[in-house]
């Protein structure tokens, strides 16, 4: 197409207004928002950072005083107003923190961009575009392995509310979709904007065309994977109690309202009670059911767990996943773990967020959860953010961080199923996931208390993203959730009987037992692995480049 869309006159009167890199900034913010779960517009992701290279085309091609500083605050902006938008509800929980993410998250992000901008200049457009692709995926895998993790608006996320659409990350697992959606953008941004092209009418229909089916394809793929998908393994009956306790007033000792912790799990035997049958195999209760910190090695000789126990012998066939708050003492040097902390009379000892299993025959055994949020569940790096250890609201925890393990514990029901217990933030990790895969779990549950954010996107966004997790691994799932959303999900990523928010509920339902291993349960992030070590060398040749010509 040739033909000039607008005149000449027109044409610049836009593309050099002073503020059309802002333009360019806030729409860019605003389509990424409006594309995220959960809005219902997942389409818009695939445009959504195209004008953020057309802001770097803007000021490389005009003399501004400080070119690197005007590209820096631009991009940030659109960075900052897409966290903002699509996570504003931390301040639910903690206002400190919230502040704190936002700042941070986005001063992240905008640092592949500055990557891109060196190595274009150094290397040329082409080094640079291919340079940005694995600098922004470089970027993602190390905010999913760092102390400061936070990969909520992980690209590939953001197909959680349309999982039809990536029945593939089953080979690819989340790092697939980023791929997808950035040369989307790049290919976008070369159509519509490189050289203001939608202005002067210079885009060409060929390659809008390639740039649609590089989109359809891979949704018609995936169509085809979900219809003719079917469900295997062994069926299995499961109970999720939501028992709907106001983490701010009632849940927690000290809080206004607080119901103790013995009329708690009362309450959730009787209501666990009205949906058991001869025939179900586990009861799943929430994050932290039990919080009042308890001794694992006495665990049993406990007023409450006396309860559960008693409440085991009336359903001797039932296993029971719990979450509750633990903690371990080490009487040996050699048995200390970083995390640790010391009390005088009590010594060294760790205080975990505890995912409890006990089995038919009431054997216990105890996981820990070890990805840990920053900020309110482990200070990371204590000697630069060590200031912020007060000022950061705690959601139930405690104020030393806690504790946390190396290996993932599969609960195991012999003759039943194999389960990966993930705590809360665990389930959107995954290559961490994978790892319980690995180990022979066949189905997921996750606990978790998503009460913290009140009734905002955030629980919402929590719950779609465990359907990627059982695409992922074609693992059904089951969700109990203290307040926020409770659920089964199957091995598509179909969410069915999801409970209400803010109600109390129980749920009584069938999922299935896989044994298969897909490819990403094998391999996990092997794509994000690749193009960190390709990032290095870009980078490198870059800086060597830039140095011979200098």
């Amino acid at each position: 197409m040739r033909s000039s869309l607008l005149s000449k006159e027109k044409t610049k009167a836009i593309t050099e207004h002073r503020y059309y890199p802002l333009i360019l900034s806030v729409s860019s913010g605003l389509l990424m928002s409006l594309g995220w779960p959960v809005m219902p517009f997942p389409f818009l992701l695939f445009i959504g950072f195209a004008p953020l290279f057309a802001i770097e085309e803007h000021i490389a091609n005009h003399s501004y005083r400080h070119p690197g500083r005007k590209f820096f605050w631009h991009i940030y902006l659109a960075l900052f107003l897409w966290n903002l938008l699509t996570t504003w509800w931390v301040y639910n929980s903690t206002v400190v923190g919230a502040l704190f993410m936002l700042f941070a998250n986005a001063f992240l992000m905008t640092i592949p961009f500055v990557l891109f901008r060196l190595t274009k200049r150094a290397a040329g457009a082409n080094w640079g575009y291919f340079g940005f692709v694995l600098y922004w995926i470089t970027f993602e895998y190390i905010h999913l392995n760092w102390d400061i993790s936070w990969p909520w608006l992980t690209l590939g996320n953001g197909f959680a509310s349309v999982p039809e659409w990536v029945q593939w990350y089953e080979y690819t697992g989340v790092f697939g979709g980023t791929i997808w959606l950035l040369l989307a953008n790049l290919a976008f941004f070369f159509i519509f904007l490189k050289d203001n092209a939608i202005f002067r009418g210079l885009f060409r229909w060929r390659s809008l065309i390639y740039a649609l089916l590089w989109i359809v394809m891979p949704v018609v793929f995936s169509y085809i994977l979900y219809y003719n998908y079917e469900a295997e393994g062994r069926e299995v009956e499961a109970v999720v109690l939501q028992p709907n306790i106001d983490p701010f007033t009632e849940k927690f000792a000290g809080s206004e309202n607080f119901i103790p912790y013995e009329e708690q799990v009362a309450q959730f035997i009787h209501l666990s009670e009205t949906q058991l049958t001869d025939s179900t195999d586990f009861v799943v209760w929430p994050e932290s059911a039990f919080d009042g910190v308890y001794y694992e090695p006495d665990i049993q000789s406990t007023e409450i767990f006396e309860k559960v126990i008693s409440f085991k012998e009336r359903h001797p066939q039932l296993a029971l996943v719990t979450g509750l708050t633990s903690y371990r003492i080490y009487e040996e040097p050699d048995q200390v773990t970083p995390t640790a902390r010391f009390r005088e009379n009590v010594g060294y000892f760790d205080v975990f967020n505890t995912a409890l299993f006990l089995n038919d025959q009431n054997d216990i055994v105890f996981y820990h959860k070890s990805k840990l949020v920053p900020g309110v569940e482990i200070m990371p790096y204590p000697q630069v953010f060590g200031f912020l250890t007060e000022a950061i609201f705690n959601l139930g925890g405690t104020s030393g961080g806690f504790g946390r393990q190396e290996e993932r514990t599969v609960f195991r029901q012999p003759g039943v199923a194999s389960v990966a217990p993930a705590i809360c933030y665990e389930s959107i990790y995954g290559d961490y996931m994978a790892e319980y895969i690995r180990n022979g779990a066949n189905l997921i549950f996750i606990i978790t208390n998503d009460g913290w954010w009140g009734n905002t996107p955030g629980h919402k966004q929590h719950l779609a993203y465990a359907t990627l997790r059982a695409v992922e691994f074609r693992r059904s799932i089951a969700r109990s959730a203290n307040t926020g959303i409770s659920a089964f999900i199957n091995q598509r990523g179909d969410i069915s009987q999801a409970t209400p928010y803010w109600t109390q509920e129980v749920i009584r339902g069938t999922i299935q037992a896989s044994n298969r291993l897909t490819f990403y349960a094998r391999h996990g992030d092997y794509l994000a692995r690749t193009a960190a070590w390709l990032a290095v060398l870009v980078l490198l040749a870059a800086l060597v480049k830039k140095r011979i010509i200098q």
